[in-house]
């Protein structure tokens, strides 16, 4: 059941209510399950000439995938049937149908051995992966491994004292869902709303059809960690609580500032209002500003 995307506990009612107030997002799952596993490398798709598979719980890749994640090197030995990965100074040497791995002059095991399929040589993408200092996630739901290394100067930019640097920074960073998808339905909206905690960068929610998608930064990577799917307006609840929530994964986020920042980016004129939700739910807009490729900007009066 593939997911398939556009781009892609509060404290109190209230603050909850601000999440719902105007939200929309697109998730949906298609209603087939994935028979291919699919790689996604600091947000980017991997094609691959030979299928990723299943063995025994660790996923197995073709060399080309490998050779893509940032600071290694790797090389085959035809010969020899062993593939060595450089980083830095270091030296990982894995040899086809041997069930285990070395590390400089130390012995690793390993959960299965490198094998040779259709010509090509398999090799187990989280024990290279790790070994190359990269965050790993298996989405069992979507079939797909999220292998997330992003450059140092993108990750010093997420921790930049400039508050507008700092969230577009952030929103480049790998994106990593093993969440249990949310259902709904696709309608193609053309404006995309992003909510950050009134002067922070490493907790954003994400809106675009019927619900939203909470992110937190983890290490170097966005990791996601509530998705909800709203439904018709509850004629019974107060005036800031406009939808129902219908379905979530994950658990609600808890919010500590008074106020959200909010950007509504229209895909068709880059042009973006901006302001802030109070606590009561009310949303105050600032104004408009050209807005291009998520560069997010600051907003007069923001507390930091």
């Amino acid at each position: 059941m593939k997911r398939v995307k556009l781009y892609s506990k509060f404290g109190s009612l209230t603050l909850l209510a601000v999440m719902v107030f105007g939200l929309l997002s697109e998730t949906v799952m298609a209603d087939n399950k994935p028979t291919n596993i699919f790689i996604d490398l600091n947000n980017e798709y991997v094609s691959t000439d030979v299928q990723p598979y299943n063995d025994q719980g660790t996923i197995l890749v073709p060399l080309n995938v490998i050779q893509k994640i940032p600071g290694i090197t790797v090389t085959w030995n035809n010969t020899t049937k062993t593939v060595t990965v450089t980083r830095n100074a270091e030296v990982i040497k894995l040899t086809a149908d041997q069930k285990y791995a070395t590390i400089g002059s130390k012995k690793v095991a390993l959960p299965v051995p490198s094998k040779l399929k259709n010509g090509r040589i398999m090799v187990p993408i989280r024990f290279i992966a790790e070994a190359a200092d990269a965050y790993v996630e298996w989405d069992p739901y979507n079939y797909m491994v999220y292998v997330a290394k992003p450059s140092k100067e993108l990750i010093e930019k997420t921790k930049s004292s400039n508050l507008a640097e700092a969230r577009t920074a952030t929103l480049q960073l790998p994106k990593v869902r093993s969440l249990k998808p949310v259902t709904g339905t696709v309608e193609m909206r053309d404006t995309i709303s992003y909510y950050f905690p009134e002067g922070k960068s490493n907790q954003v929610f994400i809106s675009l059809d019927d619900g939203i998608e909470y992110y937190e930064v983890v290490g170097a990577h966005l990791e996601e960690k509530w998705e909800v799917r709203f439904g018709k307006k509850d004629p019974n609840g107060p005036d800031f609580w406009k939808y129902k929530i219908e379905e979530q994964s994950g658990e609600m986020p808890t919010i500590t500032t008074g106020r959200l920042t909010f950007f509504s980016r229209n895909y068709m004129t880059d042009i973006a209002s901006y302001g802030f939700i109070n606590k009561n739910g009310i949303r105050e807009v600032s104004g408009e500003q050209r807005m291009q490729d998520d560069e997010f900007f600051q907003v007069p009066g923001e507390k930091q």
